[in-house]
């Protein structure tokens, strides 16, 4: 597979942005409107990657040559979070993002000097890549949403009142290690609730107001929420998924009280320095050195997000006292709701759902909302942005808080209270030496850190031509060592390129298989 097919499951991913932008008053009726839908986690890598095909956009091309794409730069986002500095992978699960196309650029095909809005939603996660289409085809499944929400109409948003701000903050976006000044973002902007249908006889009315996504993209294959969900509808009554030969990791992330916790435990075993825990360091505020990671084994995990366990679990499993004083007592268990790519990932990785579902059984059942217990409360939340709030409210509460985020997110000292512990001995986001790893990838590359999957990317059998383009144009934006080299992310061996983003081992497509 080329690099920039390899590249564009990272970009498609996050199923968003690809030449787009414009104010409210430069949207009319010759712009193309296209939505996208799916995983949430590695939206804010996938809509930088995106932007590459903006016109006036700075970026380093595939020989790491700075490239500048003619034309004036109009490209703006639409967040629907009101939160002031926020960007695309923490501003909520709707957004869109508008530009015209760069006129002389052969990988946005008939996209090229369109003015575009591409709406994305992460709502739900992964698998309402296919959701929508899989209720089009008429498959009645209590597990799938019926409707999807999406930021609303672009034209005229802002003058209506539809965003909190009347005016487009500009800001400015790095693209592959260059700044790209004067973004316009908008942000506190309405959605739109939309049932799915077929799509509207008329293409124009389609564009116009998109009635389902062209697409999307997916932590993991079909297969795997095909299985975990019992739906009945095959991947090819409803369009076409490629492997994108790119690696997303995962780690566990814990409240600040658990991860200081951890670190006593690791203590007392003289895994790591009795000085770890000295002061001025707290379960408030613990030290985040490398030298200082506590683990967390699998089996710990398994045992808090196992259906069957969890009546039995309280503070004792980690080594604390039932009810740690001066809280709840509660354990929060952060998890994601039930379509996400993030929960298959967890539920592959510490239940070996559905890999081992058939006649040798062995596979374990998520707990769930209705599962929570008086010790341990169980969250299903929309996106891996609810469970990194989840865990900072944990923090503040005293509590033990844990859960699953995708290592393309990096916690922000100060502001984000959690953190990533080791699994198993591994790290996700330091070396074997102690040494901070900004790309959260390196121990996933060399092949020590297990938890990562492919991520796969889907097109609608009722995409419009222009749905097509936009995702391969998605792919062919990240289709550089630049542009791929994204945090948490890489490529694998079996796409058949060298560089330092690129792993030593693969799962070929197939997540119930050892990386090999």
């Amino acid at each position: 597979m080329k690099l920039k097919q390899i590249a564009l499951a990272a970009a498609v991913l996050a199923g968003a942005p690809a030449a787009f932008a414009l104010t409210p008053a430069q949207a009319d009726g010759s712009t193309v409107r296209l939505w996208l839908s799916g995983a949430s986690a590695p939206t804010a890598s996938v809509y930088k990657g995106a932007l590459t095909l903006c016109q006036g956009m700075t970026y380093k091309d595939a020989l790491g040559a700075t490239h500048t794409n003619p034309g004036t730069r109009d490209a703006h986002l639409y967040l629907e979070s009101a939160s002031a500095g926020k960007l695309p992978g923490g501003a909520g699960d709707r957004m869109a993002y508008t530009c015209t196309v760069d006129t002389d650029d052969d990988r946005a095909g008939s996209l090229e000097g369109q003015k575009v809005v591409v709406f994305h939603t992460v709502e739900g996660g992964s698998f309402n890549y296919v959701t929508p289409h899989i209720s089009i085809a008429g498959e009645i499944n209590p597990n799938l949403p019926g409707n999807l929400k999406r930021t609303s109409n672009i034209e005229g948003l802002a003058a209506a009142g539809q965003c909190a701000n009347g005016a487009a903050e500009l800001v400015s976006i790095d693209l592959s290690g260059l700044a790209n000044p004067g973004v316009g973002v908008y942000r506190g902007c309405a959605t739109t609730t939309q049932t799915f249908t077929a799509g509207q006889a008329l293409r124009a009315s389609v564009f116009a107001a998109p009635d389902r996504p062209e697409g999307g993209f997916s932590d993991t294959e079909y297969v795997i929420n095909k299985l975990n969900l019992d739906v009945t509808t095959d991947i090819s009554a409803i369009g076409s998924e490629v492997p994108t030969n790119i690696g997303q990791a995962f780690g566990v992330g814990v409240s600040y009280p658990l991860y200081y916790q951890l670190q006593k435990n690791d203590i007392a075993a003289g895994k790591i320095a009795a000085t770890c825990d000295d002061a001025p360091f707290t379960s408030a505020s613990p030290n985040l050195t490398g030298a200082c990671q506590p683990n967390l084994a699998a089996s710990t995990y398994t045992a808090i997000a196992n259906l069957d366990n969890i009546p039995y679990v309280d503070g004792t499993l980690f080594g604390a006292v039932a009810t740690p004083p001066g809280t709840s007592g509660k354990i929060q268990l952060e998890r994601r709701a039930i379509t996400s790519g993030t929960q298959s990932a967890s539920n592959l990785r510490f239940l070996n759902k559905p890999c081992a579902i058939g006649i040798a059984g062995g596979a374990l059942n998520p707990a769930r909302l209705a599962n929570s217990t008086t010790k341990v409360d169980v969250a299903e939340n929309s996106s891996t942005g609810g469970v990194k709030t989840g865990l900072t409210n944990a923090t503040n509460a005293g509590e033990f808080g844990l859960g699953i985020v995708s290592m393309e997110n990096v916690p922000v000292v100060g502001t984000d209270k959690w953190a990533f512990a080791k699994l198993d001995g591994v790290s996700p986001n330091f070396t074997a030496t102690g040494t901070a790893d900004a790309k959260q990838r390196a121990n996933a590359i060399d092949g020590t850190y297990t938890m990562w999957y492919e991520l796969v990317a889907f097109t609608a059998g009722t995409a419009f031509p222009e749905g097509q383009e936009l995702i391969t144009a998605i792919n062919s934006s990240l289709g550089n060592p630049g542009i791929t080299d994204l945090t948490g992310l890489f490529i694998t061996p079996v796409a058949g390129v060298t560089g330092s983003n690129v792993g030593k081992t693969a799962r070929a497509g197939n997540s119930c298989q050892p990386a090999f």
